[in-house]
């Protein structure tokens, strides 16, 4: 079984953030952190529907085949991507699930592959994610 990777609430650093901008001035520094040893692509979220607007990337590894578990998380989303995703894409054989709370509770959006847009009952309130 491989390993898997999560950032963690407590600010334990599993994950290295490395420039992190918030959504207003992420077009000139997009936001990112790496959830594995891997440079995969795993997830990019968009502050706006239909891809645009500023980016979060997320890399890993590659995901399992199925959706029954959970290969990637992050708990909590880091400082200013707290309840601005729109739209999103998965890479790397990957779903993504948004959590209207943090550590993976409340309303849940997915498991999707690509969406380009979340939908009213999710827009701007994803707090945490996971990757299938």
């Amino acid at each position: 079984m491989r390993s898997r990777y999560a950032l963690a609430v407590a600010g334990v650093a599993v994950a290295a953030l490395t420039g992190l901008a918030t959504p207003a001035s992420a077009a000139s520094a997009p936001a990112a952190t790496a959830l594995g040893p891997a440079a995969t692509v795993i997830g990019i979220e968009f502050v706006n529907a239909n891809f645009q607007g500023a980016t979060y990337t997320v890399t890993g590894g590659n995901c399992t085949a199925t959706t029954s578990d959970v290969d990637y998380y992050i708990n909590s989303m880091p400082g200013g991507w707290n309840d601005v995703i729109s739209s999103f894409r998965s890479y790397a054989n990957c779903y993504t699930k948004l959590y209207e709370n943090s550590n993976r509770w409340g309303s849940t959006y997915g498991f999707v592959g690509d969406s380009s847009y979340v939908g009213d009952a999710m827009n701007d309130r994803a707090s945490s994610i996971e990757w299938s």
